[in-house]
């Protein structure tokens, strides 16, 4: 499924979701050539060791209190936060707990996650443009984004930032997509804009203090903002099964591109990418310039047609661990917490 127009609030369901072939979709019967460069970081990920993820747990209370697990991320004392944007609600979850604790309802607005800053959490809403700023579990502000939007269809992301929040728009159809930053009060500082179809940004954003990242999910590569538009960090040692459909889609050969990645999460000194599989969890660690590093998996990953994760979050502990979390959807919606020492 490809992201189409619609006209209906339907449509912000397909973007979350972004789109395309997935693993448990794709032909298994297809042309194996893949490009150059992938062939390279093919051959440089061939007999990489491969770590297994201590697990920690796997929260699933059920469809009524966990529906759709869209965005996660560690605030700086460690909790979880998880929006759900079907059930439009905001969740919490300690790390020395297994049950959620109930944050904030928007209604209808289909929440992301955007990021902290200092007590407060920042929740953004692609379907009104807003940021919400949560203290102790209470709205304390809701923030009306400048920009232009689409008027149907398109992609939508916004992370915080140290001094204020950017924003990413991309549609098709004639609509001039971009990337904005934006200061505190919603006020556009400055705008980048974005070359090509919407599907080459369907990403979510991530920032460290002011440094702004764009994920991409077809693509193995991460966008940065820098001071003359997007620099793009290609993913040296990247591999998945689904990389000749990338060439395929690249060449016109196919109408829809698969999904490689589905997030990734920064750290002060790796790129946890998810590497999408047909049934298990696989993260590659990548060093900030993007080579890559260790390979973790689930413990005895095994074929499922229906999984599907969502978004990733990592947390450096003291002693040199990583507590990591992954939101999935399918088969149930749930979050898996795992710990990796290097």
């Amino acid at each position: 499924m490809f992201l189409k127009h619609q006209s209906s609030p339907y449509w912000l369901l397909i973007a979350l979701f972004i789109s395309g072939c997935l693993p448990s979709s794709c032909s298994r019967t297809e042309q194996k050539a893949i490009s150059s460069a992938d062939s390279l970081s093919r051959a440089f990920a061939v007999g990489f060791p491969v770590d297994t993820l201590e697990v920690i747990d796997r929260v699933s209370p059920g469809i009524d209190s966990l529906s759709y697990p869209r965005s996660i991320g560690y605030a700086p004392d460690g909790v979880l936060w998880v929006t759900d944007t079907a059930r439009h609600v905001i969740l919490s979850l300690p790390q020395d707990q297994s049950a959620f604790i109930y944050q904030a309802t928007i209604p209808l607005s289909y929440p992301y996650l955007a990021g902290f800053r200092g007590a407060s959490v920042y929740v953004f809403s692609p379907a009104f443009h807003h940021i919400y700023e949560l203290v102790d579990g209470a709205i304390q502000r809701e923030i009306a984004l400048q920009g232009p939007l689409p008027e149907e269809g398109g992609l939508r992301y916004a992370v915080a930032t140290d001094s204020g929040f950017a924003v990413k728009i991309a549609a098709n159809n004639g609509f001039a997509s971009y990337l904005a930053l934006i200061d505190d009060d919603g006020a556009i500082q400055n705008t980048v804009d974005l070359k090509g179809d919407e599907w080459r940004y369907a990403g979510l954003l991530r920032s460290r203090a002011n440094d702004v990242f764009s994920l991409v999910g077809y693509l193995p590569q991460i966008d940065s903002l820098g001071a003359s538009g997007l620099d793009s960090l290609r993913l040296v040692g990247f591999d998945s099964p689904m990389l000749p459909r990338t060439r395929q889609f690249q060449k016109g050969d196919t109408h829809e591109p698969p999904l490689l990645t589905a997030s990734a999460a920064r750290t002060a000194s790796h790129w946890f990418v998810l590497n999408m599989r047909p049934g298990w969890t696989q993260i590659d660690v990548y060093s900030l310039k993007g080579t890559l590093q260790y390979i973790l998996t689930e413990p005895n990953p095994a074929f499922n047609q229906d999984f599907f994760p969502t978004d990733i979050a990592v947390f450096e502990m003291e002693n040199g661990r990583f507590q990591i979390a992954v939101s999935v959807l399918k088969p149930e919606p749930r979050i898996d917490r795992y710990y990796w020492q290097p």
